[in-house]
């Protein structure tokens, strides 16, 4: 045993304090001033303290003050925005986050579950992949009785907390906005996992083009990979469709700029020849080569309210609670890959 190791018995002597006081400053606990927080903390920095991260240390009837965060992927998409906002929350409250990403990959999903239980995670909040394929991962989250939410997307039969985005009604109102705008050739670029967040957005595609009694051949819905690079293969895919299509709407931000890549390589004129709209709003979208036209999904409420739910869970395990279900209104961002460029007001001559 190392002797010379620095316990927060030591640091609260040296600071004048209750041991618990310095357990909250150090883990960031609510009932510490930001001041006090600082200087214990800076006092722990330069005694060389290396926190304790054992069940009976960090107290709490032996909780491991830690969260489960299962997110399909980071990059191009607002998910990072949701975690960060999940963090500033629990963090807040003491809690650390131990984040899985699943790529996609329904096993490894499973295992990231798996992962988290074993190691006795406070709750878990997840955005599953797949409407079916992912209940069995739920299934063992019910059976160790850990707190879940759903955020960005969920199980539709299964009985948890969830905050979501209305998909539908965003994905409904960008293909009423391309409609309007004069196109009646509209295709569907989607994700090829059927998710819950891509069953929404295609239905309301669907709805959409029924609302005009319009058809959509088999060919202009093309489902894969959904990231640049699927973008840019749905792209090639469409042009080869006859008659071609005058519009495209796309699952994520990531096909969106993919097929933008792809159709402008081609030498298509957008929106002059092809319109592109998609999901979910991030900087990528404003800063593309053609502006595309988007739905703004909100991540901050959708990270913020997702913690706030599991919050209340965790700390009400032994009262029965009503599940929760929270669906935050989308808003519709008219870009240049729909409208056009936009004329410029001349300078006023003086």
């Amino acid at each position: 045993m190392n002797r010379d190791k620095v316990t927060l018995h030591d640091i609260a002597k040296a600071a004048g304090v209750s041991q618990m006081t310095v357990s909250r400053a150090i883990r960031g606990a609510p009932g510490v001033s930001k001041q006090l927080q600082r200087s214990i903390t800076k006092l722990a920095l330069s005694m060389g303290y290396v926190p304790n991260r054992s069940l009976h240390e960090l107290g709490r009837h032996g909780s491991s003050m830690t969260v489960g965060v299962i997110l399909p992927y980071l990059g191009n998409t607002i998910f990072a925005e949701i975690l960060e906002n999940i963090e500033a929350i629990l963090s807040s409250y003491g809690y650390r986050i131990l984040l899985c990403c699943t790529f996609n990959n329904l096993i490894k999903e499973f295992h990231d579950v798996s992962c988290l239980l074993e190691r006795q995670v406070n709750g878990i909040i997840w955005a599953p992949l797949h409407l079916e394929d992912s209940i069995p991962a739920a299934t063992i989250i019910k059976k160790q009785h850990c707190p879940l939410v759903f955020v960005d997307r969920k199980i539709p039969q299964w009985k948890s907390d969830s905050v979501l985005a209305d998909d539908f009604d965003g994905s409904l109102a960008l293909t009423r906005h391309l409609l309007e705008m004069g196109h009646t050739r509209i295709a569907y670029v989607g994700a090829k996992q059927d998710s819950y967040v891509e069953w929404e957005r295609k239905r309301g595609f669907l709805e959409g083009m029924q609302e005009r009694n319009l058809s959509v051949p088999d060919e202009w819905i093309i489902r894969g990979d959904s990231d640049i690079a699927g973008g840019k293969k749905a792209a090639s895919q469409l042009l080869k469709c006859r008659p071609k299509p005058d519009a495209v709407l796309c699952f994520n931000d990531s096909l969106s700029i993919g097929v933008e890549m792809g159709l402008l390589e081609h030498g298509i004129n957008i929106p002059q020849q092809i319109a592109l709209a998609g999901f979910s709003g991030t900087l990528e979208m404003e800063t593309a080569r053609v502006p595309i036209t988007g739905v703004f999904q909100d991540a901050v409420a959708l990270g913020k309210t997702s913690a706030e739910f599991l919050l209340k869970r965790m700390i009400n395990t032994k009262v029965k609670l009503a599940h929760e279900e929270k669906i935050l209104p989308t808003k519709l961002v008219a870009r240049e890959s729909t409208i056009g460029p936009q004329k410029k007001e001349k300078p006023a001559s003086y």
